[in-house]
């Protein structure tokens, strides 16, 4: 047998070899199904051509140290209760930044470290003068607030007596039917109210009451009917951008909040 002939063969088993690597990291690779989110930037953010965003830049993160999870189908956009029917027929693998509620726990489970900390904030016109410290000042005074349908804090104020119009989950809808005097309150997460004031220039318009009525962590949320490879594989991934600062670098580079 040639020496020539020998390196050959040893050439061709090599580049078996590498083909057979290949197809095992193939096999192992996961699309995982997901959804934007409709009406709350910055956590979604439709752009001509393009979504971005919290969720989409947490995402991207997601997949540059996990390469094995690979996200798909957030250029299309759903309502809250939209993305929950998806979670529980198992059309949808997994939702980005949800708090817990019942019906999420039955139908999905949190994985990792949060995504970031939900805190909701009331707002008024300019020149309101309503003082409210918490949801029972809200009650007593009687007004109508405008707030998003399907939401976790939205149940929490029409269980505690609070007078809600939720008729749409657009966010940006809710803030301008206060400011047109459909309501005296808009209730809308921190984050998504502060996007609204600076992009549309609502400053002067509006006064955000200096009180916290509710708080909590907006997980990664994991179908149960979803493969059981990928709870594990995206609570790790997770675990490891809490560790590194990565999750807390992109909440503030696009809130501006710590």
């Amino acid at each position: 047998m040639t020496n020539s002939f020998k390196a050959s063969q040893h050439i061709h088993r090599l580049a078996a070899l590498i083909v057979g690597l290949a197809a095992c990291a193939g096999a192992w690779a996961m699309d995982v199904r997901v959804v934007g989110q409709e009406a709350i930037a910055p956590k979604w953010v439709a752009l001509p051509g393009r979504v971005t965003g919290i969720c989409p830049d947490v995402m991207a993160a997601i997949e540059r140290i996990e390469p094995r999870l690979h996200f798909m189908g957030y250029d299309r956009s759903r309502s809250l209760p939209g993305i929950e029917a998806g979670l529980e027929s198992g059309k949808l693998d997994a939702a980005c930044a949800l708090i817990a509620s019942p019906r999420r726990n039955a139908i999905a489970v949190p994985v990792g470290k949060p995504v970031y900390v939900a805190r909701h904030l009331l707002v008024a016109r300019a020149g309101d003068t309503a003082v409210v410290r918490d949801m029972q000042d809200l009650v007593r005074l009687g007004a109508l607030v405008t707030t998003q349908r399907g939401s976790v804090f939205t149940d929490w104020l029409k269980a505690g007596g609070v007078q809600v119009d939720d008729a749409t989950d657009d966010n940006g809808v809710n803030l301008h039917k206060m400011l047109a005097g459909h309501g005296r309150f808009a209730y809308l997460n921190e984050v998504t109210l502060q996007h609204y004031i600076h992009s549309e220039g609502l400053g002067p318009r509006v006064r955000v009451l200096p009180v916290v009525l509710g708080a909590a962590p907006s997980y990664f949320w994991v179908s149960r009917k979803a493969d059981p490879d990928l709870a594990r594989l995206l609570g790790a991934a997770l675990e490891k951008l809490k560790a590194d600062g990565e999750l807390d670098r992109i909440y503030t580079r696009w809130t501006g909040l710590h």
